[in-house]
């Protein structure tokens, strides 16, 4: 699954070094962001991606990063400078992975 690849992919996703997702063979998985087992029991895909593309919109205060938005942004790394991080295809591989994640 492409959206499960890239956030566990710790240099173009890195969803890990915040999150921690059901994925016991992932070490070293971050405590900052909310857990991200069974997230779908709680967001829809529409609340997913909005996350994903600027959590900015929803919490001006967030740590998490746009990974769609690029403009306004500040320290950002010039490989990333004037584009997304995720690609809108990456994004939709992303939320569909979360989307997922239910609560058994």
């Amino acid at each position: 699954m492409r959206g499960r690849a890239l956030v566990l992919d710790r240099t173009q996703g890195n969803c890990l070094i915040c999150h921690q997702l059901p994925e016991p063979n992932e070490p070293f998985q971050g405590t900052i962001g909310p857990d991200l087992a069974g997230v779908a029991s709680r967001l829809d895909m529409g609340q997913l991606r909005l996350r994903l593309v600027d959590a900015s919109l929803l919490n001006p205060r967030t740590v998490m990063p746009p990974y769609f938005r690029n403009q306004g942004l500040r320290d950002v790394a010039p490989a990333f400078r004037d584009r997304p991080a995720l690609t809108a295809q990456e994004i939709e591989d992303v939320v569909t992975y979360l989307a997922s994640l239910r609560t058994p």
